[in-house]
């Protein structure tokens, strides 16, 4: 029952995040995004408003939150289903193509989202927000809020390992991983260049479920 509350708990912040923010991104990333998925049978788990949809229209976009989903009919998204990411209500290997686009470390049950993920589709696409080394984790939370900033209700980031092995654990094998963002100093003096800390701020990795876990070399066991 505590799990349920939590659940409960964040959807209705999320549903208020929704309402008073909403989430205003640069174009091209979506636009990217939406290359990746479109032509394929894909689905994005906690599709926000909807913006990887205007690139790929066939996209099936599910999120928990009624005021999200709103937001993405608004914004043209034809194919939208009201479910939690750890309980997709879906048939096993449905899509070619899951995303999780920014969702995981909002999630309470990570590991049962990476299960249901890999169920419904051959390839994952995850982008996720890094766990900060160094023991700067600590102070992420107050540094962001100088600047006028807040995490979402549920706020989990996650180390690379912990991702790939929970990959692995369903059979989900990691062939693509690097860094999506870096941390931005330029928020503390705009002439700093970007990237110059190599602090990343989101992992990216693609995974393919297989029986083949372990890589080959030269086409070799």
């Amino acid at each position: 029952m505590r799990v349920k509350n939590k659940e409960q708990t964040s959807q209705i912040g999320y549903d208020s995040w929704h309402k008073t923010l909403g989430f205003g991104e640069e174009r091209e990333y979506y636009e990217m995004l939406g290359a990746l998925l479109k032509g394929s049978k894909s689905v994005d788990i906690g599709c926000g408003s909807g913006f990887i949809e205007i690139y790929s229209p066939n996209t099936v976009g599910v999120d928990f939150s009624k005021e999200a989903l709103k937001i993405a009919k608004k914004n043209g998204a034809k194919h939208l289903v009201q479910a939690s990411a750890d309980n997709l209500p879906f048939k096993e290997n449905e899509f070619e193509i899951s995303l999780s686009n920014g969702v995981l470390e909002h999630c309470i049950n990570q590991e049962k989202v990476v299960e249901e993920m890999v169920r419904v589709s051959k390839i994952q696409i995850i982008i996720a927000h890094a766990r900060l080394p160094y023991g700067l984790e600590l102070i992420r939370k107050p540094f962001i809020g100088l600047f006028g900033l807040k995490d979402q209700p549920v706020e989990k980031p996650l180390t690379l390992n912990q991702i790939e092995r929970m990959l692995l654990k369903n059979s989900s094998r990691v062939l693509v991983k690097g860094i999506w963002n870096y941390v931005d100093l330029r928020w503390v003096w705009k002439k700093i260049p970007y990237g110059i800390v190599k602090i990343p701020s989101h992992h990216f990795i693609i995974a393919i479920k297989t029986k083949q876990l372990n890589r080959r070399l030269l086409g070799k066991e």
